[in-house]
């Protein structure tokens, strides 16, 4: 699954009577390889999907792959250039595609290749065309090292795609006549990886999902490197890592209490995670004093894993004993509504937005951000577009209380934000005393439920 308009896109670059260089880039469960699938399904092409090899032994492998789907007289020995350049010339007067995925690991040991690509786009007559699509899920790779080696030949670049996942909203959209409870857990569990969407089935509920999830879990012998890849060392460490940070040691010194591993090493380690998409750094929004929102923190990225190893790794004995379903009743059915807690502010960011684009809001917003105090008293900000801001706040599972708004109100001042309103999000309502309070109160904006309104 994945976003029609960037199938188009790359559709419409082919379309042309250029010769051209796309970019197609984001984390592989947000869709890649069914972009690409798609993309070539009409079309004659060369696909090679790069190895982490040696450029001598790369070169080899794609030699041979190059005589198997071509025909292309296979010469091991030849380089890069005097491959692709004769698999061109050989081919008839319709456009040709060439594709390399995981382009990153030819570039990693062949830097002078990406030169090559764009040469060989600019140069190349109009009679002659080309399209080269290189695809890569090493985010941080392409948007550093990529267009570091490039330099001003970016420019010859047709087209760059960064495939997100996707957001609450296109995930309702998918399942429009799924319940909107049911949008929120399921949501809250597979997050925006739209591979994942694969798996849910027409009337399936959240905690069917989470239990087939389990029963997969359970199948596979609770291999914990799942997530981590085979290629990784010490798993022993990272897995340590993981645990820490699904429990709530999100800042480093906290992990390196709990866990010992040098600080040194330690920043190593959640890098490597990071680059792998498993972690991320937490990014509170520029607003106010600085010094009052949280540094030096970390999360687990994929909603999946999070619940991996908050539920599961820890009890990996008790799922293979008890299996599937009597383990969601023991372990998770209780903490399921924490999981949706955690993620209910993005679905209240949604509703923002669709309040913008249905122009039911007296100013133009700049931005929504995630807002990350220390007191987490607020959870994201609004920023308009004359730079005051909005505070807001989200409580899920139970009703909002006037003691809620009172921290809200202190953190607004104490972090010196530049903010005349605070707007309160539930699920469950108000307490009494909020309710009367934010009925008559200037600048107090109070909104339940905001799940129903996301309808795209």
């Amino acid at each position: 699954m994945y976003r029609k308009q960037d199938l188009q896109y790359l559709q419409d670059i082919f379309s042309r009577s250029s010769n051209d260089i796309a970019i197609l880039y984001g984390e592989r469960a947000v869709g890649l390889s069914e972009t690409v699938s798609d993309f070539v399904r009409d079309k004659e092409c060369f696909y090679y999907k790069a190895a982490s090899v040696t450029d001598i032994v790369q070169r080899q492998l794609f030699a041979s792959e190059l005589f198997d789907q071509t025909g292309t007289p296979h010469f091991p020995d030849a380089n890069f250039e005097n491959l692709i350049t004769s698999y061109i010339s050989s081919r008839s007067d319709r456009k040709k595609l060439i594709i390399f995925e995981d382009f990153q690991h030819l570039i990693k040991e062949n830097p002078t290749l990406i030169n090559f690509f764009a040469n060989l786009v600019f140069e190349r007559s109009k009679s002659d065309t080309v399209m080269l699509l290189l695809v890569s899920d090493d985010i941080r790779w392409v948007e550093n090292d990529m267009v570091r080696l490039m330099g001003r030949k970016t420019y010859e670049i047709s087209g760059v795609i960064k495939l997100n996942e996707f957001t609450p909203i296109e995930f309702r959209q998918n399942f429009p006549d799924m319940p909107l409870n049911e949008i929120m857990t399921i949501y809250s569990f597979v997050g925006g990886k739209s591979t994942y969407y694969d798996r849910i089935k027409e009337g399936m509920t959240g905690r069917d999902l989470i239990i087939s999830w389990l029963e997969m879990w359970e199948d596979e012998d609770l291999d914990p490197n799942r997530y981590l890849g085979r290629d990784i060392r010490e798993p022993v460490l990272y897995n340590t890592i993981l645990c820490n940070l699904a429990r709530g040691a999100v800042k480093l010194n906290d992990i390196y209490k709990s866990t010992g591993i040098e600080r040194a090493k330690l920043s190593v380690y959640i890098k490597t995670l990071s680059e792998r998409g498993i972690t991320e750094k937490i990014k509170s929004a520029e607003a106010g004093d600085s010094k009052y929102t949280l540094k030096g923190s970390y999360r687990i990225k994929d909603v999946t894993v999070r619940f991996y190893y908050r539920f599961v790794f820890p009890h990996r004995s008790s799922l293979s004993v008890l299996g599937a379903e009597r383990f969601y009743r023991k372990y998770v059915e209780d903490g399921i509504g924490s999981v949706i807690s955690e993620q209910y502010h993005l679905f209240c960011m949604e509703h923002i937005r669709w309040l913008e684009r249905e122009n039911r809001l007296n100013f133009k917003v700049a931005s929504i951000d995630e807002y990350f105090d220390r007191g987490r008293a607020i959870d994201f900000i609004i920023t308009a577009a004359g730079g005051n801001v909005i505070a807001c706040a989200c409580q899920y599972g139970q009703y909002m209380s006037y003691k809620r708004y009172e921290e809200v109100r202190s953190a607004v001042k104490k972090n010196k934000l530049p903010c005349e309103n605070i707007w309160l999000f539930s699920s469950s309502g108000f307490d009494q005393k909020l309710s009367l309070f934010g009925s008559v109160t200037p600048g107090i904006k109070l909104i339940e439920g905001v799940a129903s309104d996301i309808s795209g």
